[in-house]
């Protein structure tokens, strides 16, 4: 026997599900929503930026007013010094005074070798010094008629009353029939002292 089937029986079409579509929505949505919030997330980035440079700003007038005044304290500080060193020369503190000078003069020369015969200070304060040095006592045959000499320019070039100073002449000499040197030597007094 043969059976024939007349009806038909429709076959469901699976449902076909877009899904590309979908994750090109969802994509885009993200992106979107990604756009959106980075575009909030720079804003108040700028905002904060815009307060710093605000503060910013503000302090550094704050403190250019205090370089201003800094400058200004710093001038007046300049003309009160020019004021005062102009009162300490008109009240010569500063100036040597020849006591000192003669005082010191005792200092610098050296003692047992050299003597001086005559000092001439002149108004520009310019000194002229004739002098005998003789041989140290221990040095019986008087070779070394020179050290005093040396050691009493030393002595004057290093203070800080003399300068310019110069051996202008030295001759070997006898005197009371022991070997000698006159010698005259030149310097300059100077006239203003720096306080220490």
């Amino acid at each position: 026997m043969i059976k024939v089937n007349l009806i038909t029986i429709k076959r469901r079409k699976p449902i076909q599900i877009p899904f590309a579509a979908i994750f090109g929505v969802i994509a885009v949505a993200a992106i979107l929503a990604g756009f959106y919030f980075a575009t909030i997330w720079i804003e108040d980035f700028n905002k904060d930026k815009e307060k710093e440079k605000t503060e910013l700003e503000q302090e550094i007038a704050t403190k250019s007013k205090k370089f201003d005044e800094r400058d200004r304290l710093n001038q007046q500080l300049s003309q009160l010094n020019i004021q005062i060193d102009q009162l300490k020369q008109l009240s010569g503190i500063n100036l040597l005074q020849w006591s000192e000078v003669f005082k010191e003069m005792t200092k610098v020369v050296p003692e047992d070798t050299v003597w001086l015969t005559n000092l001439r200070i002149d108004s520009d304060r310019r000194v002229q010094m004739t002098g005998i040095a003789a041989a140290k006592p221990e040095d019986k045959e008087g070779k070394r008629l020179t050290v005093g000499i040396q050691s009493f320019i030393n002595q004057l070039q290093g203070h800080g009353f003399f300068e310019e100073v110069f051996l202008t002449n030295a001759n070997k000499n006898q005197f009371e029939k022991a070997p000698v040197m006159r010698f005259d030597i030149t310097c300059r007094v100077k006239r203003t002292f720096e306080a220490k």
